[in-house]
């Protein structure tokens, strides 16, 4: 049975400026460009259990009132070379493998149960190379500029690598599973959302990667994520290295076996603005580094910034954590460590300590508080912390110490 794409019911009034989708073989396609300007709302069926080859990217510009029906799954092809060959290709491949941009009223809705509506990426094929990390021929899986975009029910199975980048403004991402989980290999760069959009939700997560949940970074303002479950992660993160954002919300959290859980990396020789942010109703297990705030983050591919004025830091403000209970990992590690000592090395670290506050010095680091923080190390014994920069600071709820928390 050949699968067709539907795509009504805009072709008979605008029968110029797209094209259909191509048939290459029974349940697939090659591309689908919808027309710029469309203002009636256009529905995509893909029937369940069927799988669609998306071969070659696909772009969409200029969408408005539009919604995917996903009730299939979607595929990128299931060949190394091929992706690589496309990814380097930039008339081929405009960054990621699927864009949606300067639009409005975009809806991707995927199935209620686990027979269809996944996006696959046969990542597996590439984590088993050592090299992975450095390999800048992965294809980045989604880009979203768009006003007024809903992300209902997305399923990603074994990304390559980076998933979801998310820009533009009212955003409501709900119910959505990315399993990156590997039996050969590690899955590197496998990053949940990297978030710069405005006033957007994200609500029911599960995961198990190898890199952030969430990353939200200026110019972002606005940003809530709630009822979390993840495996395997590099944190619910916020980072900067310029510019000013805020007014970040991030609760309701299960995380296991982790290397971090709540995080903050301002980037080494850069200074930004990032006010207000909440990290609670956290539990954390197993986790290297559950609570981890730094403001010199260097990225391990491409190390760091070169004639970094290390005078510069982020400026974090009114930065809360309230009711977290964490277990730090005996080992603190995990896949990603390639180098020596580990990306992730913090100096001062040990099993036996859960919260970390490194901050330049107390102009850099205002209006901080914690409240209701409980901390096992891997000992089983009360959990530490290690701070500097806010030594003296009163009002904190807990002293700036090296050792057990003291309440204060």
């Amino acid at each position: 049975m050949k699968l067709t794409l539907l795509l009504f019911p805009c072709i008979a009034s605008l029968a110029s400026a797209y094209w259909l989708p191509e048939t290459l073989k029974s349940c697939s396609f090659k591309t689908c460009v919808v027309p710029k300007n469309q203002t009636q709302q256009l529905k995509d069926r893909l029937q369940r259990q069927y799988h669609v080859y998306l071969w070659t990217p696909i772009s969409f510009s200029g969408l408005t009132n539009v919604e995917f029906l996903l009730q299939g799954n979607l595929t990128l092809p299931a060949n190394v070379s091929q992706v690589e060959g496309i990814v380097g290709n930039s008339k081929l491949y405009p960054g990621h493998w699927v864009t949606v941009s300067n639009s409005q009223g975009v809806t991707f809705t995927g199935t209620e149960d686990n027979d269809g509506g996944w996006w696959l990426g046969h990542g597996n094929l590439w984590w088993s190379d050592p090299n992975t990390s450095s390999n800048n021929q992965r294809p980045h899986f989604f880009s979203f500029k768009v006003t007024s975009l809903r992300l209902r029910r997305m399923k990603i199975l074994k990304p390559v690598a980076w998933c979801f980048s998310i820009s533009g403004t009212d955003v409501y991402m709900t119910d959505t599973i990315l399993d990156a989980r590997s039996d050969n290999g590690f899955p590197f760069n496998t990053d949940g959302i990297d978030m710069s959009a405005s006033n957007a939700v994200v609500d029911g997560w599960t995961s198990w990667n190898g890199d952030d949940i969430i990353n939200v970074a200026p110019p972002a303002m606005n940003v809530t994520m709630r009822n979390i479950i993840a495996y395997g992660t590099h944190g619910v993160s916020v980072s900067c290295s310029g510019g000013t954002g805020g007014n970040y919300l991030f609760e309701n959290a299960l995380i296991y076996d982790s290397l971090i859980g709540a995080r903050f990396k301002g980037v080494l020789g850069t200074t930004c603005n990032v006010l207000n942010v909440t990290w609670r109703n956290f539990a954390v297990f197993n986790t290297s580094y559950p609570i981890h705030f730094i403001e010199n983050y260097v990225d391990q591919e491409t190390g760091p910034p070169k004639n970094a004025n290390l005078s510069l830091a982020a400026f974090a403000t009114n930065f809360v954590w309230d009711n977290i209970v964490a277990t730090t990992a005996e080992v603190l590690a995990d896949g990603s460590c390639i180098s020596d000592p580990c990306w992730s090395f913090t100096p001062g670290e040990s099993p036996e300590k859960g919260l970390y506050l490194l901050c330049k010095d107390q102009e850099h680091c205002k209006d901080f508080h914690l409240s209701h923080i409980t901390l096992l190390g891997a000992d089983g014994g009360p959990g530490q912390m290690d701070c500097t920069g806010l030594e003296g600071v009163t009002g904190m709820g807990y002293a700036c110490t090296n050792t057990t928390l003291q309440e204060a």
